[in-house]
């Protein structure tokens, strides 16, 4: 199985664990590090709106907490009628980590819909890529 594909699976099942009985939107995102290890994370809700958590954030989390420190690449997964992508703060959270090569891939349950770099996501940024 290749990257892109693991990615996916880790995603779309993250996805399935998210708490989000507000919304009843579920996001997965998946993360491949620079260091080669995966890690996933979803979206969590709160009564308190807007005090959720984002599944992009979730995933970084789960890196820094697994050691690493660098995006090689990151997917983001929901099932929908359109196409997501990451919010403000979390292309904020992803630039922290990123590269000028990192991939951003954007999926649904067709799969992999487009790959952006992260001067194509965050354009303008503060970060130099």
């Amino acid at each position: 199985m290749n990257n892109q594909a693991r990615l996916l699976d880790l995603a779309r099942a993250a996805a399935t664990r998210a708490y989000a009985p507000y919304s009843k939107f579920r996001v997965g995102a998946a993360v491949l590090s620079s260091a080669g290890n995966f890690y996933s994370g979803c979206n969590v809700e709160n009564i308190s709106f807007p005090v959720g958590s984002c599944a992009e954030e979730n995933a970084l989390a789960a890196m820094v907490c697994g050691g690493d420190t660098g995006i090689a690449e990151i997917l983001v997964y929901a099932e929908g009628k359109t196409l997501i992508s990451p919010c403000g703060a979390c292309r904020q959270r992803i630039a922290e980590f990123a590269t000028k090569k990192t991939l951003i891939h954007l999926a649904d349950v067709t799969g992999i819909r487009k790959t952006l770099t992260i001067n194509e996501l965050l354009p303008h940024s503060f970060a130099e890529f």
